[in-house]
């Protein structure tokens, strides 16, 4: 069970666009990063998935990069591996939703930062933003991670494997069964 911790820090501000570190949450061995992107309305630009580009990156996508104290660094348009490195940083796109004016989204960032700081690098080169930084003391990440409730003990046998397709047993005629099949 994660550790919620309350770090804000503003990314960007321009006349038209805010963007947001809005809060962590503390994991074990990561941590999970909450952002918000605000646009004005009547703007140029569009908040509307503007987080989600596809892996590899989009034209018009909002970047956020990390970079650890030892230099080490990942983004939301890296191309990670289940088998890349322990050590390896990466930012997992998670969680969201957007609208015209509003596009909220959770990356989580493995392996927990290295104590130091943690810079936070934002840009949107599609509504001209150049890069922004922020440094947070990853201190604050470091002890909620002593607190997280372990729910199960780290199994070293288990392996990953791919879940088949099984759906309950809707309701004869109900929504779920015609959204669904």
């Amino acid at each position: 069970m994660p550790v919620a911790i309350p770090v804000e820090r503003v990314l960007v501000r321009t006349e038209d666009v805010v963007a947001a570190l809005v809060g962590a949450r503390a994991y074990r061995e990561g941590i999970e990063l909450s952002f918000h992107l605000y646009v004005r309305p009547g703007s140029d630009h569009s908040a509307f998935s503007s987080f989600h580009g596809y892996p590899g990156g989009d034209k018009d996508q909002f970047l956020i990069g990390v970079e650890f104290s030892d230099g080490r660094t990942a983004t939301n348009i890296d191309r990670w591996r289940l088998d890349d490195d322990a050590d390896t940083a990466i930012l997992m796109g998670g969680g969201g939703g957007s609208s015209e004016g509003i596009s909220v989204t959770a990356y989580y960032l493995t392996p927990l930062p290295p104590p130091g700081p943690l810079t936070v690098i934002a840009a949107w080169p599609a509504a001209g933003i150049a890069e922004q930084r922020v440094e947070i003391d990853t201190e604050v990440f470091r002890r909620a991670a002593e607190h997280v409730e372990v729910l199960w003990p780290a199994d070293s046998e288990a392996k990953s494997r791919e879940l088949p397709r099984v759906v309950p047993d809707f309701a004869p005629g109900g929504w779920f069964e015609r959204a669904v099949n």
